[in-house]
């Protein structure tokens, strides 16, 4: 049963609505001033609010205390009432949070009606927060690399800003985990972001998403994201013709307020191609790109920040399903994965982590892993064929191959940062630049 909280200076309008309401099975609470509604919101936690706008001999008249009532639960649905409605007073109210206004004397059908739709609008937004935090759940940003303190910056920048957002970038290095951390953080964060996937949808779906008639403005995609974020999948799917009908609408978004819509949304367009060379190529039209890319990043994959990989498969070890498994990577077996170049990337990796997951549910701290011990295809026979290789050389070249190798090996894990490379292999930096210089390796 729900609850309702009553505010009215005049106990005669509190005693009506409430008996009213008590006929269609909810709980009533009735206040007759500031102070005394503040102390039974407090303590009651009503489900709906129905709110007199003037409050004789109160601290705070009816707006006063709906904006007091937001900042408290914004959540709760709020009826304004009132004697003395106008149009200004009805706008004013829904400007500061209210559900709906109702001008007294009011139909008590259209009361019950009202409080109804109020009570299920509000559980809707309340199941929408809890699927919103299951279809986009909110991970964090993992890694060590400058990359992702670059990327950590940018997201609160772009959260607080409504230019176009174009992000690029290889097959699974987190584009859309950036788009949605970004609306996570935006002024639309209670709602889920619109997300269309132009690669899977037919012409006739996509013609509906450029549909400008009055009848069937509701599926146009503009009039869909309102006051949402919108991001554009695969952007470069979209065939020239499309383009154009998407560039009409950005380059006119005034074309919406003869509908009386102004338009509040933000746009982040995504893909995996390089954009400039499609447009070289004619597949893509420059200016619309010029049009959706106010401001842009690309996403670097695993092999150009590796700082990332090994925090990034830790935190999917003790995530991913809420696994019971328990088991740990040797120290060897760590360093082959950090200086693996993982092609899939994130996605790869943690596509990785479920198969270790799955071929060690019976494996225990005892054992620590090694990389060859999960039967997985690693793309990296490299050292195997080196060391056969070896067998027929002297023992001072096969030093030197080693050591050029494993120089090698340790460039590559640390991004060329020879400042880490002295550290890990304990070379004095001096030494370490001989070393490299004498093995002819080029650091770039």
């Amino acid at each position: 049963m729900h609850k309702v909280l009553i505010i009215d200076d005049e106990k005669d309008i509190c005693f009506l609505i409430s008996e009213i309401l008590k006929d269609e099975k909810y709980i009533t609470k009735n206040a007759l001033n500031s102070d005394d509604a503040m102390i039974k919101f407090n303590q009651n936690k009503p489900d709906l609010v129905i709110l007199d706008v003037w409050l004789s001999n109160s601290k705070l008249d009816g707006i006063e205390l709906l904006q007091e009532f937001k900042k408290i639960d914004n959540r709760v649905p709020i009826i304004i009432i009132s004697g003395h409605g106008t149009v200004d007073l009805a706008v004013k109210s829904i400007k500061n949070g209210a559900y709906d206004f109702l001008e007294k004397p009011f139909n008590s059908d259209k009361l019950i009606i009202l409080v109804k739709r109020a009570i299920e609008s509000s559980q809707l937004i309340s199941e929408n927060k809890d699927l919103k935090n299951i279809v986009v759940p909110n991970k964090p940003l993992i890694g060590n690399s400058q990359f992702i303190k670059k990327v950590s910056k940018f997201i609160n920048e772009q959260s607080n800003s409504n230019s176009r957002l174009f992000i690029s970038g290889e097959f699974g290095t987190g584009k859309k985990h950036l788009a949605n951390k970004i609306h996570q953080q935006s002024q639309f964060k209670d709602k889920l972001p619109v997300t269309i996937d132009f690669k899977k949808l037919t012409n006739d779906a996509l013609d509906k998403l450029f549909l400008d008639n009055k009848e069937n403005l509701n599926e146009n995609l503009f009039f869909r994201s309102n006051n949402n974020t919108l991001i554009l999948l695969n952007i470069d799917s979209l065939t020239l013709n499309y383009q154009k009908k998407l560039l009409f609408f950005l380059d006119n978004t005034n074309f919406f307020e003869k509908f009386d819509l102004k338009l509040n949304l933000k746009i982040i367009s995504i893909t995996e191609k390089n954009i400039h060379s499609e447009i070289e190529k004619g597949n893509f039209i420059n200016r619309l790109y010029d049009r959706i890319s106010t401001d842009n990043i690309e996403t670097l994959p695993l092999s150009k920040r590796r700082d990332d990989i090994l925090p990034i498969l830790e935190y999917y070890l003790s995530n991913i399903s809420g696994s019971s498994v328990s088991f740990k990577f040797s120290k060897s077996a760590l360093t082959k994965l950090q200086m693996y170049d993982w092609p899939g990337n994130i996605s790869q990796l943690i596509n990785y982590v479920e198969k270790s997951l799955i071929l060690n549910q019976d494996n225990n701290n005892d054992n620590e892993l090694e990389v060859d011990d999960l039967a997985l295809q690693m793309g990296n026979d490299t050292a195997t064929v080196s060391s056969n290789q070896s067998l027929d050389l002297s023992l001072k070249e096969a030093r030197s191959e080693f050591e050029k190798e494993y120089l090698l090996s340790q460039i590559k894990r640390f991004n060329g940062n020879i400042s880490k490379v002295s550290e890990f292999t304990g070379m004095e930096r001096t030494a370490l630049y001989r070393k490299i210089k004498s093995l002819d390796i080029k650091i770039d």
